[in-house]
């Protein structure tokens, strides 16, 4: 999503439900025992074809004749009720809870958490709903991969890697539709189905750009997190993507929305456009002529457009004929049957509670508000502290220096696709009500181009018992419609860290990094004068006062990356446009994501310190596993979850690891699973085996000296590969399973 200013809102009001009063009443529109699509036929069925017409875009139009008002499709909750144009703050619901973006609530591993927040963000959703300003179709969550570390909208996801951006699919999607009494409490959106991970370059835009991908990277990066989100989780909705796959519009390819989706994952709700993608069918990819983009994307499997597109031109193409309406009825009957889903239709006394959201008792509650606290504290990951200098303590720190253009943000920490907050605490807040006696220098903006106040920054730091710069970028940097060309901090900010740190005289100094996408830290890293470097994403709401509680130990960093932070040389050369993520030794390709890339990095996806320090335990070794069981398991995974056999039940094996916390600090912990398959490099010349994958993580939380034990199952995907023609594969020989990377088991697969 979303191309702005593509679609006019319509006018909000209460909702009506038909099956209240009206016209529909007593028909089989209304007669609950019916299924919602028996149900949508009937309605459908009532409609003529101006009014079928009237309903395929994103701004239903209403029906007076069956009772139906008006329904603005387009509405946001990535990490929190958003504007869009189904969606108003004004009063009487004038701010809704802002949880961390994304990328930094996916830092924080915890797979609870992402429901609790899925939960939440549904709730205050409805609570607005039920005021007449909002919608019940979200179109949330971005599960894209960051292919690429110069991706605008990689802050939007859950990082890197497809079997965690699965996890996070599905804690997300079954908290935010929370099914209960057969009805759910707001209709996620799969989202950019598939292959759409740059916005510009080389040229080439996110509407025009043909995204070539092969089978081998189509089965194990771009599809797994998809069927998560759509077999797994049950999501209700898909976003067909503006780019072309090898080829083909994404909003125009039947194999992938009929084919893969409705086909293989048994998909039965309903898919939208992105804004304005069918559009760049004819306009900008130029697949068809205009006068046959709309049969071409509706028989493709496309069932609503969010843009002007079929407002212009599906009219005319039923009177010639080149669309049938049985294909407008099969999306109809797609779309109503998820605003049957959602309780749009039915008396609110048969739906449980989500009728009785307000948002006075609903929105921003003391509990979403610890959760959104929770979950920026719990998304900050500690990368460097030397000494263990951090946390601060009170007493002994009686003056502060803050400093930098992000020190004093607070939309910045909202990231993109955010909406009204009740209020926004900045780092220099947050910090500030700790110690009173903080001095305050901006040092330069976001772009850092004048060196003009780093003297007095310096000045600061040199009086002051310790230093806090806050770095990064912001939405002027990277967001939806603009990706980097650099991961290097942007302008003098390497030199404005060097400046502060050589005038601190030893004492704390702490870098504190606000972004979205990967950025090179190897400056301040390797700096000896910069005693500890935390980054924390776009914090949300709450970012300053979470920053506070970890810097003065009143919360202990637990987060992890959840995508590589580079070198600055990585994308040296690197076509962005390349879609391939395996290396390529002959070509001198470097392969993508820690998976398949092999060189130095300066912190690596699933990296992370604590305040705590524990010892891991690993093993016994499991017993071997035979290479006949992990065929067969494939086999049978294959026939029902292709892509991804993660659904499959067969457990192969389990391992396990002791945790202690021998330090003298409760801490929780992250425990993250990685597959090492025998002889992965991550190169094409060698099958293409991936150096090492994410099998599952775990979080839980140890007093000092306590210990824990998960166990992780060893489903098929943990005990296979896929090959060059995407099928996949068992593998002969030496599994290692390691934790953290600090203990290993093997499981041997045996003939």
């Amino acid at each position: 999503m979303l191309a702005l200013g593509c679609a006019v809102a319509l006018a909000l009001a209460a909702p009506d439900r038909p099956c209240d009063a009206g016209p529909l009443v007593g028909t089989p529109a209304c007669n609950t025992s019916m299924t919602p699509e028996q149900r949508a036929r009937y309605i459908v069925s009532r409609l003529t074809t101006a009014e079928k017409i009237s309903q395929s875009g994103n701004g239903a139009q209403p029906v007076p004749s069956l009772g139906l008002g008006p329904y603005q499709w387009w509405n946001v909750g990535l990490h929190g009720f958003a504007y869009a144009p189904g969606d108003d703050f004004a009063a009487p619901t004038p701010y809704a809870t802002s949880f961390p973006q994304v990328i930094a609530t996916a830092a924080s591993f915890n797979k609870t958490l992402f429901k609790m927040i899925g939960q939440a963000v549904g709730r205050e959703a409805r609570s607005f709903y039920n005021a007449g300003h909002a919608g019940l179709t979200y179109w949330d969550p971005n599960i894209n991969l960051i292919r690429d570390p110069r991706w605008g909208r990689g802050q939007e996801t859950p990082g890197e890697d497809p079997a965690y951006s699965g996890d996070y699919a599905m804690g997300f999607v079954e908290g935010l539709q929370s099914p209960t009494n057969g009805f759910i409490q707001a209709a996620a959106c799969c989202k950019h189905y598939y292959g759409y991970d740059m916005d510009q370059s080389g040229g080439k835009n996110r509407h025009n750009f043909d995204a070539i991908i092969n089978e081998q990277d189509e089965a194990d990066s771009y599809l797994p997190a998809f069927h998560d989100c759509i077999y797994n989780a049950k999501g209700v909705g898909i976003m067909c993507s503006y780019n072309s796959v090898n080829g083909v519009p994404s909003c125009a390819n039947g194999r992938i929305m009929n084919g893969i989706a409705r086909g293989e994952w048994n998909f039965t709700g309903y898919i939208t456009s992105d804004c304005g993608a069918v559009a760049d069918v004819p306009n900008n990819h130029h697949y068809l002529p205009a006068n046959l983009t709309s049969a071409a994307v509706l028989e493709a499997g496309m069932d609503n457009d969010c843009g002007e597109f079929f407002n212009q031109n599906l009219a005319t193409s039923v009177g010639n004929n080149t669309v049938t309406i049985q294909s407008i009825d099969t999306a109809l009957v797609h779309t109503f049957g998820v605003q049957i889903m959602v309780g749009m239709f039915d008396p609110k006394e048969n739906q449980g509670p989500f009728f009785n959201y307000t948002w006075a008792k609903d929105a921003n509650t003391p509990m979403h508000q610890q959760l959104a606290r929770e979950a920026a504290e719990q998304g900050t990951v500690l990368a460097k502290n030397t000494n263990h200098v951090f946390p601060l303590s009170l007493s002994s720190i009686t003056s502060l220096a803050v400093i930098g253009p992000n020190a004093n943000a607070t939309t910045t920490m909202q990231g993109n696709y955010y909406g009204t907050a009740p209020f926004l605490i900045s780092p220099l807040a947050g910090l500030t009500k700790r110690v009173p006696n903080t001095v305050f220098e901006y040092a330069c903006d976001m772009n850092c181009a004048s060196t003009a106040g780093f003297a007095a920054a310096a000045a600061a730091a040199g009086k002051a018992d310790a230093t806090v710069v806050v770095i990064g970028i912001d939405q002027t940097i990277e967001k939806e419609g603009r990706d980097r060309t650099f991961i290097s901090l942007p302008g003098h900010q390497n030199d404005l860290i060097d400046a502060v740190a050589n005038a601190t005289n030893g004492k704390p100094l702490l870098v504190v990094v606000m972004a979205g996408g990967s950025l090179d830290l190897s400056i301040a890293r390797d700096n000896p004068n910069v005693h500890g470097i935390m980054w924390v994403g776009y914090p949300g709401m709450y970012g300053g006062e979470a920053l506070a509680n970890v810097v003065f130990g009143d919360a202990n960093p637990s987060g992890r990356f959840p995508h590589t932070q580079y070198y600055t040389n990585y994308t040296d050369g690197l076509d962005m446009l390349d879609m391939n993520f395996r290396a390529n030794t002959t070509s001198n390709f470097p392969g993508r994501t820690y998976r398949f890339f092999s060189g130095p990095v300066v912190y690596p996806f699933g990296y992370g310190l604590s305040y705590a320090n524990f010892s891991y335990t690993a093993g016994p070794n499991p017993a071997a596993v035979s290479l006949a069981d992990v065929n067969n398991a494939i086999t049978q995974a294959e026939l029902t979850h292709a892509y991804s056999p993660r659904a499959d039940s067969t457990i192969l094996s389990t391992v396990k690891v002791t945790v202690e916390n021998v330090g003298t600090r409760q801490s929780a912990v992250s425990v993250i699973c990685f597959a090492y398959p025998p002889g992965g490099d991550g190169t094409l010349e060698n099958g293409g085996m991936p150096i090492k994958f994410f099998v599952s993580s775990e979080k839980f939380h140890l007093e000092p000296m306590g210990t824990q034990t998960p166990v992780f199952s060893l489903p098929v995907h943990a005990l296979s590969v896929v090959n060059a023609a995407g099928v996949r594969v068992a593998v002969l020989g030496d599994w290692v399973f390691s934790f953290n990377d600090e203990a290993r088991v093997t499981v041997s697969v045996v003939v």
